[in-house]
């Protein structure tokens, strides 16, 4: 099976020829360790990414547009940088900070939609044309785009105190957020991914009436006019605990969910029994233990566990729960793969 195939049969529930490989993003100093070679270390580095996966055997690569650019500099030579949502903030070597929300919340009606047009898809449409990788193609939603336009506390605040304003702006921005998927999907895109993180590991961050208000319609207008444009897949990404969700995300109409941490309660098997047979699962090796601090064995014992629940049947890719992050030994990420090809 080519690559493509085999995450699509994943994807509609058929058993492929074995379990597709494929992680969300691969930290820039773990990709160099494993490929002994100092690539840049940008966000997205085409022949970096590409070499990796291919070492690594991967099938699916996720590829992202996230129009910013610099307007100053702090005092202490920091850049300060603005997001094409509005939001102005210092950007640190790891880390950004906020200073300036793109609106006042009282004046929300007032937010004025991000442009489209600075929108390229160039990364996705090169991935399309010069590689066999089967391309998710990663938006926002309405919790982690509005998140990260204001600081957490006044995001968390807002949304208990301003409900009707955040919804305002939620609007616009999920209407920008669906125009990006159709740009992605004429670039070359195989499938969405929606990151949108709503969880600690204790679970769910914003009440039930929340959600029901200013998050799962947004999820149902996104994947309906998505999959009005073309019938693609269309995923949810979060960590954290979502059990107390899934039902509502099931209904949403989502074909697949990646991550499912294990370390906040996420039960693999638990997962696959209740919604393996309407959501692909893509995910659930540990990071917290296995593959930062486990041995190659421990690795290898949890990968085989794990493909020999979510795989029989399809509907399961394999990744981390989260990311290759740059603490994990590459010694690891190599029996992760190996054990993956048997």
């Amino acid at each position: 099976m080519t690559k493509k195939e085999r995450v699509m049969a994943a994807i509609r529930h058929q058993e492929p020829d074995r379990v597709p490989k494929g992680e969300v993003y691969i930290q820039p100093k773990v990709a160099n360790a494993l490929l002994g070679k100092e690539y840049p270390l940008d966000h997205q580095h085409f022949e970096r990414d590409v070499e990796v996966r291919r070492l690594l055997n991967m099938d699916v690569v996720n590829v992202g547009d996230w129009p910013e650019w610099e307007i100053g500099e702090s005092p202490d030579g920091k850049k300060i940088v603005q997001s094409v949502y509005g939001q102005t903030f210092l950007a640190g070597a790891e880390s950004k900070h906020i200073l300036e929300p793109p609106v006042d919340i009282e004046d929300a009606g007032a937010y004025v939609e991000p442009d489209i047009s600075r929108v390229k898809g160039t990364l996705i449409e090169r991935y399309a044309k010069e590689t066999d990788f089967f391309i998710f193609a990663q938006i926002g939603g309405p919790i982690s785009m509005l998140n990260e336009m204001f600081p957490m506390e006044d995001y968390m605040v807002y949304c208990l105190t301003n409900t009707e304003e955040m919804y305002q702006i939620s609007e616009k921005v999920i209407s920008y957020e669906i125009k990006k998927a159709k740009l992605f999907i004429n670039k070359g895109a195989d499938a969405i991914l929606i990151a949108d993180d709503m969880a600690f590991n204790t679970g769910v961050f914003l009440p039930p009436y929340i959600m029901e208000e200013n998050v799962y319609p947004f999820y149902k207008k996104m994947i309906q006019e998505i999959k009005a444009y073309k019938d693609v897949p269309v995923f949810l990404h979060s960590d954290g605990n979502l059990n107390s969700v899934m039902d509502e995300i099931v209904n949403c109409g989502f074909d697949g969910i990646q991550s499912l941490q294990p370390s906040a309660g996420m039960d693999i098997q638990e997962i696959k029994e209740k919604y393996g047979d309407r959501l692909c699962l893509w995910g659930n090796i540990d990071l917290d233990y296995i593959m930062c601090f486990g041995s190659r064995e421990e690795v290898k014992a949890d990968v085989r566990r794990t493909i020999d629940i979510a795989g029989p049947g399809g509907g399961f890719i394999l990744s981390t729960c989260n990311t290759m992050v740059d603490i994990i030994p590459p010694e690891n990420i190599f029996a992760m793969m190996e054990e993956a090809e048997k």
